[in-house]
């Protein structure tokens, strides 16, 4: 009886001991009686016979000390399972009978952030040219007008893949031959008006050209570009198309596809900007700093343009 409480006691306490503790014991165990009790009684008359059921004791402490292991490990897991579940019941207790307090929310300022809805107004109609010049060009807002440079290259026999709404890495569409499916060129389009392109951005194409293993690069603006930007992209294999050149390479087209572009630039709403992020249309807001253009799907998105 008194032995059986002995077990006992030792099961308890390996049982709440760490998992660790019960492994770290098998393997003494097993190995003292494995090689260890055999290599000291091999020598003696009377003990040597103890050394097969020595080896035979090895694998049972090692399965017994294994099962403690197993056990506390268990038992740990099971603790740690009911531990939030405690504290979440004392935090609902403590909700049930701590009254409520309202907090009423910090004022925020809307106006500083962005007009509310109720205060967008919508774009103006706009006025479709009859045709091409450089000031209906500038007109476009930017996605319209990557579109129509990825329809342009179409005209003239490429097949080209415009990229979605997002990051673009420095691509906005790639050209390819018909029959080939490798692209053979890079396009980076910027619908700029107020400043020229700088050397920064022909040095991030010719990265991406680097990077995607593409040999040619052609970089189209409504501007101009920098000096610097000029001799750039004259010292790497980078066109560059500023507003007049590319409206030059628009007019160079047959009457009906001039016209069968012109269609495609001005059709609906080309003036109100894209939202680079969520590939929808702006709106037209007033805020305290004046009129400029902020995504329908703020205040997830926080993109602006100005008017």
């Amino acid at each position: 009886m008194a032995r059986s409480r002995r077990e006992q006691g030792l099961v308890s306490v390996l049982a709440t001991t760490p998992w660790q503790f019960s492994a770290a014991l098998g393997c003494i165990a097993f190995a003292a009686l494995r090689w260890l009790v055999p290599y000291v009684v091999a020598g003696n008359v009377y003990l040597g016979a103890l050394a097969p059921l020595a080896r035979l004791c090895a694998w049972i402490a090692l399965l017994f000390f294994g099962a403690m292991a197993l056990l506390s490990h268990a038992i740990a897991k099971k603790r740690g399972n009911r531990a939030p579940n405690a504290s979440h019941a004392q935090q609902s207790n403590a909700k049930r009978t701590r009254p409520q307090q309202k907090i009423s929310p910090p004022a925020i300022d809307q106006a500083a952030v962005a007009p509310t809805i109720e205060n967008a107004t919508p774009a103006p109609p706009p006025t479709v040219p009859a045709t091409w010049t450089l000031e209906a060009l500038r007109s476009l807002e930017w996605k319209r007008f990557e579109l129509l440079c990825a329809r342009y290259y179409e005209t003239v026999a490429f097949k080209a893949e415009t990229l979605t709404c997002g990051p673009d890495g420095g691509i906005d569409v790639k050209l390819y031959k018909q029959d080939d499916s490798k692209p053979i060129a890079i396009v980076q389009c910027k619908a700029w008006n107020s400043s020229d392109v700088g050397v920064k951005e022909l040095r991030e194409l010719l990265g991406v050209m680097t990077h995607e293993k593409v040999k040619r690069g052609i970089f189209i603006t409504t501007a101009g570009y920098t000096k610097d930007a000029a001799t750039f992209g004259s010292a790497n294999p980078i066109q560059l198309l500023d507003g007049a050149a590319f409206l030059a390479k628009l007019k160079e087209l047959p009457e009906a596809r001039q016209k069968a572009l012109l269609d495609f630039a001005f059709d609906g709403d080309y003036k109100t900007p894209t939202c680079p992020s969520c590939g929808i249309k702006m709106i037209r807001r007033e805020g305290k700093k004046g009129a400029f253009f902020g995504c329908r799907n703020f205040p997830r998105c926080r993109r602006t343009f100005g008017v």
